[in-house]
């Protein structure tokens, strides 16, 4: 469950910064990611897409950047 925690932080700064900017979709996001013994993409990503059921997130593509530091990071993303 600690996996489910860092992913709905990372999805509220989303949401928050894309309301900032009036997004009405959020087509990708670029996310950084360390190697982390209990997270993976695809734990992200799974993750990712059960927040994002309903939300201007729902079907953005997900985008990861391989970090050497062990961090979960939400870099960019691209918006209408």
């Amino acid at each position: 469950m600690h996996e489910l925690k860092l992913v709905r932080a990372l999805f509220k700064d989303l949401i928050n910064l894309a309301q900032q900017k009036h997004a009405k979709k959020i087509k990708s996001v670029t996310i950084r990611m360390g190697d982390f013994s209990e997270i993976t993409p695809e734990v992200v990503s799974f993750y990712f897409k059960d927040n994002s059921k309903n939300t201007i997130a729902e079907a953005a593509e997900i985008i990861f950047e391989h970090s050497p530091n062990r961090e979960l990071r939400l870099l960019s993303f691209d918006y209408d």
